[in-house]
């Protein structure tokens, strides 16, 4: 399986590798220049329909994107997971896919059905479960790394991971999610809710959204402050499970900025309706961030404002239980 990675001098061929983000570059044009599907795929997102909704503080896009019907419309309980093989480990790729070795524990992939005009996968190279515990610190180097374009999510095994058997993040380009502007933005609706040992956790309530931030230019202290969080949710929602999560992590300017969502439920019920009613929208990371994807053209043009407010409401953990989270670590 060694020619599954790609050394420097082969990614050298591509483009520059004088960093990791250079890398990926490199890698994202041998996989265009020797894989027909990636060719065609990423081609194809030129001419992807978006239509923009505003709201206070915060703007959804919708993407029509066909080629994500595979995800979205996923099915992850335990018996069709079990039935099919994983589509993430080494000896189940594509012949023409190739990676980087990252920290010799991860392959960075080209994502073969992109949503950003630079997408990758990040898999483990043991296929383990979808889990953010002792993983957590894996997330902020990636962000490190890949910083100068790139920012990387996580997505709960129960709230958007069409392989919540094998363990992995993704990545995608800041300048293409909604979030990332309004967290670089000087008039958000964050809120301090705590500051401790050069940790800032914020609670943002806007029109449609609820969500967490920490920010800190100390990895060790904001990995012991994510750990809190995750705990005191596991408390207040009386699990022992990894709670309905998702992350976005964005480094810049030596600070790390994370973003959690904590979910009421993974599917919304317009998933689940039939006829004119349905929308096959599966929320997950990106698009709580602001970037919704549609793989029907028939939900593209008739989701309205008030469906998307609508499904955030459904799948979103309510601010009065977010607070009581961070109560939580504050005592």
């Amino acid at each position: 399986m060694e020619n599954l990675f790609l050394a420097e001098n082969e990614l050298n061929k591509f483009g520059k590798v004088e960093n990791l983000s250079q890398k990926v570059e490199a890698l994202l044009n041998q996989q265009k220049a020797n894989w027909e599907l990636v060719k065609t795929n990423f081609e194809s997102l030129s001419q992807t329909k978006i239509k923009k909704f505003q709201f206070k503080n915060s703007e959804i896009n919708i993407q029509f994107n066909p080629a994500r019907i595979t995800s979205t419309s996923a099915k992850v309980d335990k018996k069709s997971i079990e039935e099919r093989k994983c589509f993430l480990c080494l000896e189940n790729l594509p012949s023409s896919q190739k990676g980087i070795l990252f920290n010799n524990d991860y392959l960075i992939l080209c994502n073969p059905f992109p949503i950003f005009k630079q997408h990758l996968t990040i898999p483990k190279l043991k296929h383990i479960p979808q889990n953010i515990e002792n993983n957590f610190r894996d997330l902020l180097e990636l962000s490190e790394e890949l910083h100068e374009k790139f920012f990387v999510f996580y997505n709960g095994p129960k709230c958007g991971a069409s392989a919540p058997d094998h363990f992995h993040f993704q990545a995608g380009l800041k300048n293409e999610i909604p979030i990332y502007s309004f967290i670089n933005s000087n008039e958000t609706d964050e809120k301090l809710f705590v500051e401790k040992n050069n940790v800032k956790i914020f609670l943002v309530n806007n029109e449609i959204q609820n969500f967490l931030i920490i920010k800190s230019n100390n990895r060790i202290k904001l990995e012991e402050n994510f750990y809190e969080i995750l705990n005191s949710a596991k408390r207040i929602l009386n699990s022992n499970e990894e709670p309905l999560i998702n992350i976005l992590s964005f480094y810049e300017n030596d600070i790390y900025k994370v973003i959690i969502f904590f979910r009421e439920k993974h599917r919304p019920t317009q998933y689940f309706e039939e006829g004119e009613k349905k929308l096959l929208v599966s929320p997950a990371s990106v698009d709580l961030g602001g970037l919704i994807i549609v793989p029907r053209e028939e939900d593209f043009n008739k989701i309205t404002r008030s469906d998307i407010e609508n499904i955030f409401k459904q799948v979103h953990l309510s601010k009065e239980i977010l607070e009581k989270i961070l109560s939580e670590i504050c005592k």
